[in-house]
């Protein structure tokens, strides 16, 4: 699978605020193995930045929400890891889509989510997540790629070959979704 050349990086967001989450690390290996196809995928950790969403700030929002309007905005797709907390999608993360609304940053925009659990496990937030995308517009797609402990290396990072060429996949079906999409 050729990966398509696309102008604007690949916005990559993981949905735990934990810096060495599996979810993270995945977008991290992920974003390694598509460079080599000549991808760029922007890792972006702006939910923890991100304040409580406040409808009465619409009119001028905070500097963090706009940079993160932005990136969605800017970004040729969105690649998002999101685990699953209490059987839905982590508040953090719920927080950033909630400032994204009004911006209409994810409208038509191609959504890869890429499931990391193993199997049986964070259907709940899968399923949560597709529905606030598909009301953000967003163009969603699901992929399963589930990480073990053993595909992982000492430093927490995904080192599985077979997996990493998966989350591969992943980002280059995301780009030609993306490409094909502005050509429309």
């Amino acid at each position: 699978m050729a990966a398509p050349r696309v102008l604007r990086p690949i916005l990559a967001i993981s949905g735990s605020l934990r810096r060495d989450s599996i979810n993270a690390a995945a977008l991290r290996a992920a974003g390694r193995a598509a460079a080599r196809d000549g991808l760029v995928v922007r890792i972006d950790d702006s939910p923890r930045a991100l304040p409580p969403f406040d409808p009465d700030l619409e009119p001028v929002p905070p500097e963090p929400v706009l940079r993160f309007r932005h990136a969605c905005a800017d970004a040729s797709g969105v690649l998002l890891a999101v685990p699953e907390y209490t059987f839905g999608i982590p508040g953090a993360f719920k927080n950033a889509l909630d400032w994204t609304v009004r911006s209409g940053s994810l409208y038509r925009k191609p959504v890869a989510m890429l499931h990391v659990a193993t199997p049986g496990r964070g259907a709940h937030v899968r399923d949560a997540l597709a529905h606030v995308l598909r009301a953000h517009g967003a163009e969603v797609t699901h992929h399963a790629v589930p990480i073990a402990a053993q595909d992982r290396d000492a430093s927490g990072e995904v080192s599985d070959a077979e997996v990493v060429e998966r989350l591969r996949a992943v980002v280059v079906e995301l780009a030609q979704r993306a490409s094909a999409s502005r050509a429309a």
